[in-house]
């Protein structure tokens, strides 16, 4: 679903900015120590309440300790883990995408613009959907001018140039654990393999297929390329699909310089 200006879930999400930090700042391992960790000291705090309540000075100090020693120190470690990654979330994102720091200021004031295209979803899995809904949606993905950035809820994100995007491709075949999954396939020309979203419902897999393909023409949006005599399956050989774009577009560009060269001659 796309969650246009104005629709409060968009400007719920957006309400704070700072999105590259606030992505980052989720999930992780640190943050798990640190939700283990109070799971232990919580399991301490109930025992020795029981413990006190039956007059069991012993159990107390006994329970007390077993979970509350180690969930304190992993609190204090996963803070330690968290507040390192946050002072360098810079560097993950000038690592992950290739992008200076000028570059990151502009995919962050692209991202609060209003023709930012934020699209929404209700995964449905075997069920569940896994804690979102229509009133809290999951955030598939923003769209802006100029980028795709694919948020998630580990802390990590796929983030490239429109400019940049070789394929989106939505696909019931995706190889996976138990099977195949159905979901989007998408590929930019730096990627070494195509990136998969099986979370995305079909409805917004295609979403995101159009609004991509609006931008960036020449998306390919076929499970299969041809090149000469030879075919390419996105599934199996995007690492290939990758390099063989890459070539028809630095091509392109020689041509296109040329032209140029000879025009103003």
């Amino acid at each position: 679903m796309i969650l246009p200006k104005g629709d409060p879930r968009r400007e719920k999400y957006l309400k704070k900015g700072n999105i590259l930090w606030r992505v980052r700042n989720g999930g992780g391992g640190a943050n798990g120590l640190i939700a283990t960790g109070i799971v232990l000291l919580v399991f301490a705090a109930v025992i020795s309440a029981l413990m006190t309540a039956a007059d069991l000075a012993k159990g107390v100090l006994v329970f007390g300790l077993f979970f509350g020693a180690p969930g304190a120190l992993l609190v204090l470690l996963g803070l330690i883990l968290q507040g390192w990654k946050m002072k360098h979330y810079l560097d993950y994102y000038q690592k992950e995408t290739g992008f200076d720091p000028e570059e990151l200021k502009k995919l962050e004031q692209e991202l609060m613009e209003p023709d930012m295209v934020m699209i929404g979803n209700v995964p449905d899995v075997k069920g569940s959907n896994l804690g979102f809904s229509e009133k809290n949606p999951q955030i598939a993905c923003m769209i802006t001018r100029h980028y795709f950035f694919m948020p998630t809820s580990r802390g990590v994100s796929y983030i490239r140039r429109l400019s940049d995007m070789v394929l989106a491709v939505y696909s019931e075949e995706i190889p996976g654990m138990g099977g195949c999954r159905a979901g989007l396939v998408f590929l930019a020309k730096e990627d070494d393999i195509a990136r998969t979203d099986s979370l995305s419902t079909r409805d917004v897999c295609e979403e995101m297929i159009r609004e991509l393909c609006e931008r960036s023409p020449g998306l390919i949006t076929e499970r299969f390329v041809t090149d000469g005599d030879k075919t390419y399956d996105v599934i199996t050989d995007s690492g290939e699909i990758a390099k063989l774009i890459k070539k028809r577009r630095e091509k392109a560009k020689e041509i296109l310089n040329t032209v140029e060269y000879f025009e103003k001659k």
